[in-house]
Formats: C-alpha cells, structure tokens, sequence
C-alpha cells in the first residue's frame, strides 16, 4: 500500500509542476492474446496482459529534472517503473537519485511493447534478471562522443526464487549491488554495449552474483538486428556447486512498408544446485517467427509463433501470441 500511495503523490506532484517547467508527458498501452505452451492452455486461447503505462520527465531550472514512470499491470497491480530525481549539468554528467531502471544490456529500459517487436521477453533475459529489472540507488550516467557510460550502486537482487524472480526494494542484507554499462556508437546505425552487475544474494550475505552482458544493435531505415549475450554465476556457499547461467537471444526485423516480418531465435541454460529440483535446472531453445503490422506512428498489432524446446524436461511446446500496442 506504500508504494502505491507513493505512486499517486508523484503522479501528482508531476501534474502540478507549474507550466514553467518543461515537462513531457507520455504513455502506452497493450493487450495480448496467448494460446499454447501446454495442456492447461485453454482451448480457445486466452486474453491477458493487460498494461498500461504513464511516462512523465520534466526540467526543473536549468540542471535538475526528473522522471516518473508507473505501471498497471494485470488490473489489480500498480507499480511505479521509475521515480527518480537528477542533477543534469550536461549530456557528460548526469546523477540520478531515486527508483531508476538498471542500464544492464538494452532491452530492460527499451523493451515496453510500443518499443520493440517482439511480444514475449527473450529466454535468456527473462532467465536472468526480472522483467522490468528496477532498483533504488544512486546512478551516474553520460555521453561523451561515441562513448556512453553508466554506473550506480542499489539494493540489489534477492535469490530465494532464482535469478529471474530477484526483485526487491529493500535490502535484504548488507551490502550494496554495483553495476554499470559502456556503450559505443558508430553513427546513427551501431550501437554496442557491455554490462556488469554484482552483489549479494541472500540474506545471510553467502551468495555471490555476478552477471555479465553485451548487446548490440544495428538499425536502418530497411533493417534491425538486436542481440543480446547474458552470463551469471552465483558463489553458493558449501557444500553447494557454483551457480551458472548462460544465454544469448537475437532477432530481427525486416522494416519494408507496413507490415513487417519478424523472426528471433534464443538460448539459455541455467542451473543453480542450491536451489535443488525446484530448479533450476533450464536448457531451453526457442524460434520464434512473426509479423508486425505498423496501424500508425505509435499504434502496432504483432503476431508470433514461437516453437520452444526444454532438453532439462524433454519438452517441446508451441505457442501463438498476438499483441496490441500503442505508444503515445
């Protein structure tokens, strides 16, 4: 219930910023439709997913800003993506206090429906850190030339459910998570990336994280390719075995007229013997082949079929996906 009375007084607060301030104001919305992976699918499919999104960011004088960002999701949950305030001297140096989406590969602060193809998150992220991977810190960030830089310090992740399932906004124990990301661009086309994060994982301060990433990206007017690398391990205390994770995901669309072929292809392999049978235990592949339909500047209707093969449980499922989305 605090987080969301928080949620509204920001809401608020951003509203009523007098108009001297510059503020841009923005949001998406998406629904799904899902049929696949299993037995327990209904048979007709299923609507789901519903998201919705308000995206405030405004300046404050000439060198502080701010960024609210907050979410409902499913109907019955609200959660703020970002809350965050900064000291903004220039495009080199920027500091940023607050709730803010960690800069750990691409995809997490560029992946809300409006902004990529895809509909499902790719397998190897999904693995590794929790969607919308969000943390409460301190964070430094600029660009100087063809070089981007971020670091900050937060709270962390927390292990007792696997990597992917992590997020928290307390501190679960003493110490504090460390990260960063530098980024290059060669023109307006390239841009490529290397990510670092590391912290405790547990309450008792035993496990050790580690993650590591690498993304790139090239973008034309005719073509995207994205890809994205993830790597994890995790010091178990004895008389447990390391933790490992590993995983890369690439897709690509073809950007000719209005409607759009989509395809993408993903890997991880994640094991983690402290948590025992519950887990871990993943070697899974996924194809994915798809199509999106441009309606308008911001409005979007995306369908995938996915073909997903688990060698850990010697499964394979198929899937379809269809996905509204616009962005304003």
């Amino acid at each position: 219930m605090k987080k969301e009375l928080l949620a509204v007084f920001l809401l608020g607060a951003a509203l009523v910023i007098p108009a001297s301030g510059q503020i841009d104001y923005g949001g998406y919305v998406s629904l799904d439709y899902f049929k696949g992976w299993g037995e327990d699918d209904p048979p007709g499919g299923s609507v789901g997913n519903p998201l919705a999104g308000f995206l405030a960011a405004g300046q404050i004088g000439q060198r502080f800003g701010f960024t609210l960002e907050a979410r409902a999701k499913d109907i019955s949950a609200f959660e703020l993506e970002q809350a965050w305030v900064g000291f903004l001297p220039s495009r080199a140096v920027t500091v940023k206090a607050g709730l803010y989406l960690v800069p750990f590969g691409n995809y997490n602060r560029a992946g809300r429906p409006h902004e990529t193809p895809l509909i499902a998150r790719p397998l190897n992220l999904e693995a590794v850190y929790p969607s919308s991977w969000r943390d409460l810190g301190l964070m430094v960030e600029g660009v100087i030339g063809v070089f981007s830089y971020a670091g900050y310090v937060g709270n962390g992740l927390a292990g007792d459910e696997g990597l992917g399932a992590g997020q928290q906004f307390r501190d679960n124990n003493t110490d504090w998570a460390k990260g960063g990301r530098i980024g290059l661009a060669l023109g307006s086309e390239i841009q490529a990336g290397v990510s670092l994060y590391s912290g405790k994982h547990d309450v008792d301060g035993e496990r050790d994280i580690l993650l590591q990433g690498a993304d790139l990206a090239w973008v034309t007017a005719q073509w995207e390719v994205h890809g994205e690398y993830t790597k994890g391990r995790i010091d178990n205390p004895e008389p447990f075995e390391q933790g490992e994770a590993e995983g890369f995901s690439l897709w690509t669309l073809m950007g000719f007229r209005s409607v759009q072929p989509v395809a993408s292809f993903q890997k991880v392999k994640v094991e983690d013997p402290f948590l025992g049978e519950e887990g871990l235990i993943r070697d899974r592949s996924r194809w994915t082949l798809g199509l999106r339909w441009v309606l308008s500047a911001n409005l979007f209707l995306k369908l995938e079929y996915a073909w997903d093969k688990d060698k850990a449980l010697d499964r394979k499922d198929k899937a379809l996906r269809i996905q509204a989305a616009l962005g304003f």
